[in-house]
């Protein structure tokens, strides 16, 4: 089990969008799917399964809170790995998603992923949204794949410090808590617009480059500037750049990517379908060997007092004990011993 993790819509690492894609022979369970994704800790993680066509393949993607119906950024890492490493002779790649069919192909200048186009509706939102971005003023609106709203000018985008809270409170649809913010750009900028997109509800705060967020502000700025073509930045921390070319019926985007880290899953994740939600074992304790009591040395030896074998047992206040008679005193001293007689001569007359 391969995994790439890819900064997509740049040139260079540490910049872009960064994606996990992880190639499959089959799909795992769901929960294996979020649990990796949750454990990679990346806006967005591919999942790619073969379907047995050559150059067709099914597509998931899932943040770190809960699956999406579409990612463009991760889309693009994914064409991208299948398209130089997982089959190098492609040149085009079509996945399969909940989303439609969704083609990436490689050009000289990068890849080019086709996004569905969302028709336009014009939407009025009330001050509760402005409110939320830091009462910056609305100067156009409309719902798309997401809702869009449209300030002043660069200065003001960059500048805007939202409530992320009252976004993924006010924001109903037709994504709950996602939208995408966008200006004109300053003079003498290389890009034409620039913007920014935000997605609580998705677990993800503000996103670092959003190929569906470029898809859905794209024909805007097309439409306003009268251009078939517009470039776009997303004035994230990471930043990151893509053209947009609108058609009848889809977006098609151009960027570029740049592979940070080529790695490995460990095996055992294919074999974790009943135990996703299962709590770590404990290991085994070392069993203790028999020992028998030591035997305390006896204090005292003599038995109890008269009167207190009864009392012995009990735990409530002792009784006093019973007062011991004294003995008598002695009512003589003893006498000393005899002095030995003195020794008698005899003195007999024969001598």
């Amino acid at each position: 089990m391969k995994i790439w993790i890819v900064h997509a819509f740049t040139d260079r690492v540490f910049t872009g969008n960064p994606a996990g894609v992880v190639p499959l022979e089959r799909w795992l369970p769901d929960p294996v799917l979020q649990a990796i994704a949750t454990e990679n800790k990346l806006s967005e993680t591919a999942f790619v399964v073969p379907t047995g066509l050559k150059g067709n393949y099914q597509l998931r993607w899932f943040t770190p809170a809960t699956e999406v119906p579409i990612c463009g950024h991760a889309t693009l890492a994914a064409g991208a790995m299948v398209l130089s490493e997982i089959d190098p002779s492609l040149e085009v790649v079509v996945f399969d998603t909940h989303a439609g069919a969704l083609i990436v192909r490689s050009t000289p200048e990068g890849y080019t992923l086709d996004l569905p186009r969302k028709q336009r509706t014009p939407w009025t939102p009330d001050d509760s949204v402005s409110e939320a971005l830091g009462g910056v003023e609305l100067v156009d609106a409309f719902i798309g794949e997401y809702a869009n709203v449209v300030l002043e000018s660069e200065a003001v985008l960059r500048e805007m410090k939202p409530d992320i809270a009252a976004i993924n409170r006010v924001i109903r649809g037709p994504r709950q808590g996602m939208l995408v913010v966008s200006a004109p750009a300053d003079e003498g900028q290389p890009y034409d617009f620039v913007q920014r997109f935000f997605a609580p509800s998705a677990g993800v705060d503000e996103d670092p480059v959003t190929g569906s967020a470029f898809a859905d502000a794209a024909p805007y700025w097309c439409d306003r500037f009268d251009l078939e073509s517009v470039v776009g930045f997303q004035a994230s921390k990471r930043g990151g750049y893509m053209r947009a070319i609108q058609t009848l019926s889809s977006v098609r985007l151009l960027g570029q990517v740049a592979v940070f880290l080529r790695g490995e899953l460990d095996s055992s994740l294919a074999r974790m379908h009943n135990r996703i939600d299962a709590h770590p074992e404990a290991p085994q304790r070392k069993k203790r060997r028999a020992r028998k009591a030591k035997q305390l040395p006896a204090i005292f030896e003599d038995p109890m007092l008269p009167g207190l074998e009864a009392e012995a047992t009990t735990i409530a206040e002792p009784s006093p004990l019973p007062e011991m008679a004294a003995p008598p005193p002695p009512t003589s001293h003893p006498a000393p011993p005899e002095e030995p007689p003195l020794p008698r001569i005899v003195v007999t007359g024969e001598g």
